[in-house]
Parts: C-alpha cells; structure tokens; sequence
C-alpha cells in the first residue's frame, strides 16, 4: 500500500457499517426500481420498459464478468496478497474483458430488434461505472468504513433518478434517459469514491502482469460460478423476452422489479460479516465457521420470509397504485415473483461462503448444474404456465445449487 496517500481513517463498528451500507444500497436499488417505474409512466405502452428489461437482464451477466466475483475474495484477502492497486487494476481489464463478451453476444441475443441492441449498448456504459464503483467499494470496506458505501448509494439513487427521468421525459427516448442516468453516476465516482477509497492509499491502477494473471486464475472458476448464477435469472427472462416479445417482458419485469428488494436485502444484511466469517474460519477452525455460517443463514431467511410475507400482503394494491390499473391482470405473479428471488437471494449467499472456503470449483458444479436445469425448465414451463414459468424455472434452478452448495459447505477439508 502507498503509504504517501494513506490517512489515518478509524474503523467504525460491524453494527454502523452494516446500517450504513443496508440503507444506502437499499435507497439506490429504490431509486434503480423507481426507473422501472418512470420508463412505464413517461412512456406510451410497455416497449420502453421491456427494452430496459432486456437491457438490464444483460447488464446482470456483463457485472458478473466484470466484477469477476472479486469482492468477497478481496475483503476476505486477510493476507495482503494483493493490493488495493491490484484489485483496481485488475478491475479494469476485467470490465474490458465484459465489453468483449457483450460485443459478441448482444447481436446474436437481440436478433433483428434495434431496440433491445441499443438500448443495451448505452446500458453497458452505466454498468461499467457501477462496476467499477464495486472494487472501490471493497476498499472502504476492508478500511472499516462502509458509511462511505452508503453515503455513496445515498447520492447514487438521486442522482441516477434524475439523470434517467429528465431527459426521458423532454426527449422521449429511452437512450438518453440511460446516458443521462450513467453521467451522473460517473461524476460521483471521480468526485466521492475515488478521493474516499485514495484515504486508504493509492488508487492509481497497477497492471503487474503477475499479479493479474494470479488474481484472474484465483477467481476465475467463481467468476464463471457467478455468471452461471446469474444467467439463472438473465437467461431465461432474455429467452422469454424474445420468445414472446418486449412488451410481455416488459410486464414481467414491471411487477419482478420490485421483488429485487428481498435478494439484495439479504445480500446487504451479510455482505458486512464476510470479513467476519473470514476471519472464524481462520481462527477457530471450520466447526465454529459452519455454526457462525447457519447463524447467518437462519437470520437470511426469517428477513426473506418476512419481506415476503408482508409485500404479498401489498402487492396487488402496490403494484397498481403505480403501474394502473392495466397492471390489475398480472399481479398474481407477484407471491411467486417473491419467492424465486428470495431462492436467488439464499443462492448467492452460499456463492459468497464456497468463496471464503476457496472451494470455486464446488461452487462452479453447483451454479453450473443449476443453470442448466433451469433453462431445461424455462422452455415447457413458459409453454404451460407463460410469465410464471419464468418463476419456477429459477425456483427450481436456485434449489438445486443451494442443496449442492450445502452438502459443500459442511464438508471439512482435510487442511481444516
């Protein structure tokens, strides 16, 4: 670490940092919902919205590459064994190496409509900041100060509001909404999370080809565990968005949107504790890891539960309270909407977790072995069961990696 930008930052306790990071991250991914909101009320019909459905389904897979499931291996990187120089620098490749894959896949996912093409094209400018925000982010959190995290969200959610909705609605273009939603974004990464993350030393990007070559073969099987992961949900929306249309999609996602809320809940209840569970592996062996891991586990799901139990109890006044009453038809997708992300929610926790144990080629089978069984389950069940079918499939998909990833967890190696 360059110890020339250093500064002496105190930590602050597990408590406040997992208040802070909770409520910003909650309040942004309010604010990414309320988008979802906005490109239905400023615009006429449901194109606008399944265009950036599509556009964010792939956003999801580009992140997967870009963040290259990095995060938990860098505040669970107790060692030093890498920089903070390293993770910027190889944060950077790797959302070059994200750009590459979209620029072959986008065209052979969109087909002939334009609009899901463009409209992903200028999303993966926004993305591209947000993950690379990430590995920033990382930094504040191994210094103790994830109040910058949240304080960062906080900023990000009006801004982002703001840049989408004004030159939506004065130009009527989906395009200019993303840009104006991606500018303002980028301004509060070089003018608050870079002089933020520089207290902890330098962020001036270093691209030691040994240290790149070592970090990406040390994350590489997470990193495609991830993308598997992700596609459980992103694939099979793209496969039903061109199947049955941006418009159908665009419903879906309308009423899918704000279920997001319960898998990022419990990924900001556990993300403040890696470190912590990091730490129990290495000093008290893997017996008091497991108790600490179902502890952690159990207080996941009573928030699910919860989470699920009250918005199904709102949903249907919820949802046409912003949407209309041309939403009235779909809102009984709702319950199950709830529970595939809870699933997904549960899934990348056990993700997190094969990480900290360093077991990626357990969680490569587990992700990969999902990933398939729910695109085998998206054909017959969109058939059968249209929009819900969607549901299921990553139901389905999500529970098999999270039993696999069990049986994994709990078997100690012989090291431990």
């Amino acid at each position: 670490m360059d110890t020339k930008t250093q500064q002496s930052v105190a930590p602050l306790s597990l408590r406040a940092n997992t208040l802070w990071n909770a409520f910003g991250c909650l309040f942004y991914l309010g604010c990414q919902w309320l988008t979802s909101v906005l490109v239905v009320r400023l615009s006429t019909g449901y194109e606008n919205s399944g265009a950036l459905a599509f556009a964010m389904a792939n956003g999801i897979i580009f992140a997967s590459i870009g963040l290259y499931k990095v995060r938990t291996f860098q505040v669970s990187d107790l060692s030093g064994e890498f920089s903070n120089r390293d993770y910027i620098g190889f944060r950077f490749v790797t959302i070059v190496l994200g750009l590459l894959w979209s620029a072959v896949y986008l065209p052979l996912a969109c087909g002939s409509n334009m609009e899901f093409l463009v409209a992903s094209v200028v999303y993966l400018l926004f993305k591209s900041d947000e993950v690379f925000s990430d590995v920033l982010y990382g930094i504040d959190q191994v210094g103790g100060r994830m109040d910058y995290i949240g304080k960062s969200q906080l900023m990000r959610g009006f801004a982002s509001l703001a840049g989408f909705s004004i030159p939506l609605a004065i130009l009527d273009n989906l395009a200019a909404g993303i840009l104006g939603m991606a500018a303002a974004c980028i301004a509060i990464t070089i003018m608050y999370d870079l002089p933020h993350a520089r207290r902890f030393g330098s962020v001036r990007p270093s691209f030691s080809k040994r240290q790149l070559i070592k970090l990406g073969k040390s994350c590489l099987l997470a990193m495609i565990a991830s993308l598997c992961a992700n596609g459980i949900v992103s694939i099979v929306r793209q496969y039903f968005g061109v199947v049955y249309g941006s418009e159908a999609l665009g419903i879906y996602a309308s009423v899918a949107t704000p279920a997001v809320l319960i898998q990022v809940s419990a990924t900001y209840l556990y993300s403040p504790l890696i470190g912590t569970l990091a730490k129990k592996l290495h000093e008290e062996g893997h017996a008091s890891f497991v108790k600490e891991f179902f502890r952690v586990l159990m207080l996941i799901i009573v928030v699910i539960l919860l989470f699920i139990a009250g918005l199904s109890l709102v949903g249907d006044w919820g949802l046409q309270l912003v949407f209309g009453a041309s939403i009235a038809p779909y809102t009984y997708l709702f319950p199950c909407v709830l529970l595939a992300t809870g699933s997904v929610g549960l899934l990348f926790y056990t993700n997190d977790v094969l990480v900290i144990l360093r077991k990626t080629p357990a969680m490569l089978f587990c992700n990969l072995t999902a990933l398939a069984a729910a695109l085998a389950l998206a054909v017959p069940l969109t058939s059968t069961l249209g929009m819900n079918g969607i549901n299921f499939s990553v139901i389905g998909g999500c529970a098999i990696a999270i039993i696999f990833s069990m049986v994994f967890i709990l078997r100690r190696r012989p090291s431990q």
